[in-house]
């Protein structure tokens, strides 16, 4: 488990997250995730499902189309506000993943993507909020970030030089997250009680794009969300080429509550 820092303070980190993305815009990627078909085959039609942590709401609107019954939650106000404003109608609301307004065995599924990897502290109050939500035999789509050879080998020494250079200007240094390899992650979910299903990489299914170049590399951007230059879409085709394990953005694991 790799701990990442960045110069942004929490503040600044959720406004660098999602102040420059609409809605539209996260709800059109979700098609071009490989975690989709995931969805689409293991998901209960007929049970309750919630996103913990769900963002500005892309998998909530994206599966709400596709006849789930999704709702959202997020401790990030202005987010959930922004939601309401583009469709008052989305079952959403602001709130705390770690103390749920759900009954013991309330939900067929729980979603869980790119969220606990922000608790310093620890996931542990999310992950066993979670398996109380669950019902017996639910299921738990989670993913983090993960700590793949790209961001072994370059991303992280780079970021290291980076953030020394900003502490010799006086800059303040704050955590960030936490990043995973794929058995660390799959003990997580273990050590909370949960069975895995299946483990995956997690990024978008085309070879052109990487979401994990894409998060380390500002300087690599295209002018549309999530979208590369030359140079980035060259660095993914050849890394994807070798592995999609290379630099993908995380690892999913899908994984369902003990009975």
């Amino acid at each position: 488990m790799k701990k990442i820092y960045t110069f942004r303070n929490t503040a600044q980190q959720q406004e660098h997250l999602w102040d420059r993305h609409t809605v539209t815009e996260e709800v059109a990627a979700c098609s071009q995730r490989n975690i989709m078909d995931t969805f689409l085959k293991y998901l209960p039609k007929n049970e309750p499902i919630l996103e913990a942590g769900c963002g500005l709401g892309a998998w909530v609107i994206f599966l709400s189309e596709k006849g789930y019954d999704i709702a959202g939650i997020d401790n990030n106000k202005a987010v959930i506000d922004k939601l309401k404003a583009w469709n008052p109608s989305l079952k959403v609301q602001y709130g705390d993943i770690r103390r749920l307004p759900y009954y013991d065995n309330a939900l067929g599924a729980y979603i869980s993507l790119g969220v606990v990897e922000h608790f310093e502290e620890g996931c542990e109050d999310a992950l066993k909020e979670a398996y109380r939500v669950l019902k017996p035999g639910g299921t738990i789509f989670f993913t983090v970030p993960m700590e793949n050879i790209f961001r072994k080998i370059i991303s992280h020494p780079l970021r290291a030089i980076y953030l020394y250079w900003r502490r010799l200007k006086g800059d303040s240094i704050h955590f960030a997250e936490y990043r995973y390899n794929r058995q660390e992650a799959e003990n997580l979910l273990k050590k909370y009680g949960f069975e895995i299903v299946l483990s995956d990489w997690d990024d978008f299914a085309d070879k052109r794009k990487s979401l994990g170049i894409w998060a380390d590399f500002p300087q690599l951007h295209d002018k549309r969300l999530y979208k590369l230059n030359i140079i980035g879409r060259t660095m993914a085709i050849v890394m994807n080429s070798l592995s999609r394990w290379t630099a993908t953005a995380g690892v999913f694991c899908l994984a369902k509550k003990l009975i």
